[in-house]
């Protein structure tokens, strides 16, 4: 577009960065009517999830986020109205969560188009920021081709870049590499070397037990929490092993940052396939010792193809550890030439399998059944124009998220919950290698995989805001340590945090504060009223369409809940409603007790209570009499059910209109 349009306007909200998880943040700002800009790196939208990662990376195969949901539905339609539900392209697309990459590229476009209040402008990077102390009044945008620049102001910034570029503009706080493992008490921290144990689908009995409650460092190398207290959660099963952690992993902080990749797009047809030419820094060498990896593991494994609609793979393979250190803080020249050595790498390593005399016959010929997609990324030579960069700079924010956010809490079946929760994540806390030494049998150093702790956890608002600057939001290069990290960067969890934020930013653009002014509890009801989940759980999910669904997702951040279960169908009993009158009081009292705290003591309280049913009237007077006999509101119980027992379901619905009339008094 004529970026001249655009000199000296101001916009309510401003997004830097055309990820996923950028564009849920500019629409759902546009769709709270927010006069919103959304400025792109590439002149494509979606970054990696059109840019070649063409399987969701999610354990979640139910609603969780509405422009989430809405992605994959429009997926879903895709396939079904081009090949109809009985095709295999129907199939292979399971329902919407995996994709060809120009469907998902052509999905995220329909939903930028749908919006009236969203401006897009793209090819342009932040070169400079306007800061008043805390606030950041405007920024100053300079195209790749150097040839045109523009200035913008606006009331709310958001960076959704994976570099994590307009936060160090800004001149704010942020982290690069891995911290130690005493640092924040991480098991997997710093220099780390493992191995995989077990089959890829790992066995129930082969979890191993731990004290929960010892230092990481003096426990076994690998701790699983006891199968009881996890409990069955409503995730898909990852094929991926037990990490066991080896001996030399003295935990030890440093700059590196995990691997990058370029995904390809593979095709298998002969009429849609364009087997690569040679590059031209080609080398034998560098390949000659995969051959070995190739042979016992198998050309689709050690491609790590994974199938997509129409005869496609999405090829998830070389990764260069340690060749990428120097991205993050680099320069766009210094970038373009570590993406250029990874497209070549990835491409002579397709041509070395296709062509070479010392790979056998057969994987040889297995190779070259696959070529670039032909009709894939066809303005890019057939090549993904996104650079896959999993990790780069991460905000240094008002909170911090770490592995303990994500595993276990002590004295619970969940982990840890966040008072100010706008999103969650459940992805196995992971990385890529760090470096390419390993010890014998194991991994190259820094990979882990800890899918036997990783628990679904809930990721604080705090953690996209910077210290001290108040009117900008840090949706994707959130908060968190390196470990961390790896539960959070997923796309559709961006996009699910991206929601929150554009939802955030409407919210202060409409009270006209910062975001970091934000009533936290105002911005989570606004949230779960929109169908933004706050917290996973078993047994409900974001579509539920209850006058109860609300409540119970804002109660999951006060600490009402001490599992994954929510069971709104099931009769009240009396320990809980004594615990949930207790921690209704609480909430309002505002005291010390944190909402973790406050669902460990529901949970002691329930233990010690008893399970006999409560009826409405009997739950409404233990909340006035933990609340001093105040006046109750007692939406969500009938007056012809009030002497019946009463559902959780409904009693989260009244503990919900109770908090909100608290708030307003």
């Amino acid at each position: 577009m004529d970026t001249h349009a655009l000199q000296h306007e101001t916009y309510d909200t401003v997004v830097v960065g055309g990820t996923a998880g950028g564009i849920a943040t500019a629409v759902r700002a546009a769709r709270e009517g927010t006069p919103t800009l959304l400025v792109t790196y590439n002149e494509q939208l979606g970054g990696m999830m059109a840019g070649g990662l063409s399987y969701t990376d999610t354990l979640v195969m139910k609603p969780r986020a509405p422009i989430l949901d809405e992605f994959f539905e429009r997926v879903r339609e895709h396939y079904e109205t081009a090949y109809g539900r009985e095709s295999r392209q129907y199939e292979y697309c399971e329902d919407g969560y995996i994709f060809e990459p120009h469907v998902a590229e052509e999905t995220f476009e329909a939903l930028v188009a749908d919006e009236d209040d969203l401006t897009v402008v793209r090819g342009y990077y932040p070169e400079s920021v306007t800061r008043s102390n805390g606030t950041v009044n405007a920024v100053a945008f300079e195209s790749f081709d150097g040839d045109d620049s523009f200035a913008v102001n606006g009331s709310v910034f958001v960076d959704a870049t994976y570099e994590g570029d307009l936060l160090a503009t800004a001149g704010v706080s942020y982290r690069v590499g891995r911290e130690s493992r005493s640092e924040h008490d991480e098991q997997f921290a710093g220099r780390i070397f493992t191995g995989i144990r077990g089959d890829r689908y790992y066995p129930r009995e082969a979890v191993g037990h731990a004290d929960d409650s010892a230092p990481m460092d003096r426990r076994g190398p690998l701790h699983v929490p006891e199968e009881k207290r996890q409990g069955e959660l409503d995730l898909r099963p990852h094929p991926a092993g037990l990490t066991e952690i080896f001996p030399g992993s003295d935990g030890s902080g440093d700059d590196a940052i995990q691997a990058y990749n370029y995904r390809l797009c593979l095709s298998r047809d002969p009429q849609n396939r364009r087997l690569p030419a040679r590059p031209e820094s080609y080398d034998r060498e560098e390949f000659l010792e995969e051959l070995e990896d190739v042979r016992e593991s198998g050309l689709r494994s050690y491609l790590s193809l994974r199938y997509l609609p129409n005869d496609k793979a999405d090829m998830n393979s070389a990764d260069l550890p340690g060749q990428n250190y120097d991205y993050p803080e680099g320069s766009w020249e210094t970038r373009e030439a570590i993406a250029r050595r990874h497209r070549e790498y990835a491409l002579g390593l397709l041509y070395f399998l296709q062509n070479d005399e010392a790979v056998p016959d057969d994987i040889r010929s297995d190779a070259r059944e696959w070529g670039l997609a032909a009709d894939e990324f066809v303005d890019n030579d057939n090549f993904p124009w996104q650079f896959y960069v999993r990790e780069a700079r991460r905000l240094d924010g008002r909170y911090t998220f770490t592995e303990r956010d994500a595993r276990l809490a002590p004295g619970l079946d969940r982990a840890p919950v966040h008072d100010d929760a706008v999103a969650f994540a459940e992805y196995p806390l992971d990385s890529h290698a760090c470096r390419e030494v390993r010890r014998s049998g194991g991994q190259p150093e820094g990979f882990f995989y800890a899918s036997q702790v990783t628990r679904p956890s809930q990721i604080p608002y705090r953690a996209l805001l910077p210290k001290d600057v108040s009117n900008l939001v840090v949706p994707v290069a959130v908060s968190s340590t390196h470990v961390g990290y790896g539960t959070i960067r997923l796309e559709p969890t961006w996009m699910h945090i991206g929601e929150a934020a554009g939802v955030a930013a409407s919210l202060a653009n409409e009270r006209d504060l910062p975001p970091a002014a934000l009533d936290a509890d105002a911005l989570q009801r606004r949230l779960a009223e929109a169908g933004v989940s706050l917290s996973f759980f078993n047994d409900v999910d974001a579509a539920t369409d209850e006058p109860w669904a609300p409540a119970v997702q804002y109660l999951a951040t006060k600490g009402f809940f001490e599992s994954y279960d929510v069971r709104p169908t099931e009769p009240l009993t009396r320990s809980v409603a004594e615990a949930w009158a207790i921690a209704t009081a609480s909430v309002i009292d505002g005291g010390a007790d944190d909402a973790t705290e406050r669902a460990t003591a529901v949970r002691a309280d329930v233990r010690a209570g008893t399970d006999a049913p409560v009826t409405g009237s009997e739950f409404v007077a233990m909340l006035r009499s933990e609340l001093d006999g105040a006046e109750l509101s007692t939406d969500g119980i009938d007056e012809d059910e009030a002497d019946e027992p009463i559902a959780r379901g409904e009693a989260c619905r009244l503990v919900y209109s109770v908090l909100g009339s608290a708030r307003n008094e």
